[in-house]
């Protein structure tokens, strides 16, 4: 799969290939690239050669524009090919997939959870003496204090605390299906 920048880079390509003259050629005198700069109309001197450049560099001078096409639309075919084998994903399953990975992460699981779930805030009120649910840093701080641990990465880190994590989430799902 490609990059960003590689994305970019090949739309770059594309477009200055779009744009730029077509049908070169070396000239009469052979030190000269022709171009067709407009449709329909005789080819110009574009560029000026040396007499230094030799016959192979000058080949791949006239040939670049075509052999750039050529290349672009092999691209292409290959692309579409590569996407008619490979069936398209079905959203829902990333959605599940993405979802099982923030569940694994459980420091995220369990930040997330304090900044923006609120049944899970009342679930703290009623079941572990939440005073103020107002305030995320203090939501975050008394779980911290419930899970016995100092930093919410420990529950990446320490498999002890995880399983403590895991515990208080589980007993939030009960209630939250028992108070609903």
């Amino acid at each position: 799969m490609a990059t960003v920048e590689e994305k970019e880079r090949l739309g770059a390509i594309r477009l200055r290939h779009e744009q730029a003259s077509k049908d070169w050629q070396v000239g009469g005198s052979g030190l000269e690239l022709h171009a067709v700069l407009v449709p329909r109309t005789p080819p110009v001197a574009i560029v000026g050669l040396l007499e230094d450049c030799g016959y192979t560099d000058r080949d791949f001078l006239v040939h670049a524009h075509d052999d750039v096409a050529f290349l672009l639309a092999m691209l292409k075919r290959a692309a579409d090919k590569l996407h008619s084998l490979v069936p398209p994903e079905d959203p829902r399953e990333i959605e599940r997939r993405e979802r099982e990975a923030a569940e694994k992460n459980f420091a995220a699981n369990c930040a997330m959870m304090c900044a923006n779930d609120r049944a899970f805030r009342q679930f703290l009120i009623e079941r572990h003496q939440l005073q103020d649910a107002g305030d995320t840093e203090r939501v975050k701080t008394r779980v911290r204090s419930i899970l016995a641990i100092t930093s919410m990465a420990e529950l990446n880190d320490d498999e002890n605390a995880a399983k403590r994590w895991k515990a208080l989430r589980s007993d939030f799902k009960t209630w939250l299906r028992v108070s609903a």
